[in-house]
């Protein structure tokens, strides 16, 4: 096992879904609640590296209560910097991370302010590293189709170049694509790029419903499209990207374990697929985990390398960018 995590920490490695809000470590969650004045309850703590939770709704309100610490554009820069920071010591190239202006508007932020708070932790991080990051911003399901609306509304009227597309996120069970069409028209119209959480909690009818009228590119897990072997002939067929979280779906009891995971078989069966790291802290997961993952299941280093390939060809970042990063693998 030591030798695999050697041979895949040399690789290049690239991730497009992660929760900059979930990225946030134990230490740093102490290190903000103490300066904003926050009360956490000892139980969240799991160890110096991960957080403790019980089951998916348990995960949730802990999700909630440790992401509640984050109250500053300064919080975010600082957020931004140290999992960059801890990304470029794994040999990842780039990052394409989700973001929330719900969140940070919760605490008080405006838009831009946040948004400048990210964007001076990425520029720190690229600075010092060399590592590129670009975002994506999420719209939260469970606050409804008007908010979703909303928070697209508001990325189009405010162009900037580190933010490069919009996600759909949040409770997949409970509110499904049709609720959000009029939103992804809309994004559709201005061609911005789409990322949408779909086969992760829900099946192949509420993928292909994402798939229809939400016009996603990308899907985020999107693992469960298995389950439906006409499904998957479309996903191949749509050249659309997954965002695989195989560390997340197993900590979250979607899959027993990794020999379970159909992460192998979708490869296999030639499906663009990433590996990504999700919400990091909460699962023990880090990103180079999930390539030795994909090395224990047997992919070769010229495998690993083309989930590297696809992570990057697939992101939503500007074509002189997506060059250089290319060039990189070479």
């Amino acid at each position: 096992i030591n030798k695999i995590i050697f041979m895949t920490n040399k690789i290049l490695k690239a991730e497009i879904h992660v929760h900059l809000e979930a990225t946030i470590s134990p230490d740093l969650c102490r290190k903000f609640a103490k300066r904003n004045n926050v009360t956490i309850p000892i139980d969240v703590f799991g160890s110096k590296y991960a957080y403790a939770w019980d089951d998916f709704y348990d995960f949730i309100k802990k999700y909630d209560i440790i992401t509640s610490v984050i109250h500053t554009p300064e919080d975010y820069r600082e957020l931004t910097y140290s999992y960059l920071k801890e990304c470029a010591l794994e040999n990842v190239i780039y990052v394409e991370a989700m973001i929330s202006s719900s969140h940070a508007k919760l605490k008080g932020m405006t838009y831009n302010s946040f948004l400048e708070g990210v964007v001076e932790g990425a520029k720190q991080a690229e600075e010092e590293f060399g590592i590129v990051s670009k975002y994506i911003m999420n719209g939260i399901r469970h606050l409804g189709a008007e908010s979703v609306y909303n928070t697209a509304k508001e990325v189009l009227e405010n162009p900037n170049n580190e933010l490069v597309g919009f996600g759909l996120a949040g409770d997949e069970l409970h509110f499904p694509p049709e609720l959000f069409t009029k939103t992804f028209d809309m994004l559709k119209g201005e061609n911005f790029p789409i990322t949408v959480h779909a086969g992760e909690w829900d099946g192949p009818d509420n993928i292909r419903k994402a798939i229809n009228l939400l016009h996603p590119t990308r899907l985020g897990h999107g693992v469960r499209s298995i389950e439906d072997s006409t499904l998957v002939e479309e996903i191949l067929d749509s050249n659309i990207v997954l965002e695989v979280c195989p560390t997340s779906n197993i900590a979250t009891k979607i899959y027993a374990s990794y020999n379970d995971h159909p992460v192998r078989e979708l490869f296999n069966r030639g499906v663009k697929i990433t590996v990504n790291s999700d919400d990091p802290p909460f699962f023990n997961a880090s990103i180079a985990g999930e390539y030795k993952v994909m090395s224990e299941l047997g992919l070769s280093d010229s495998d690993l390398l083309s989930l590297t390939h696809n992570a990057i060809q697939y992101s939503f970042c500007d074509k002189n960018t997506k060059n250089t990063l290319l060039n990189k693998l070479l």
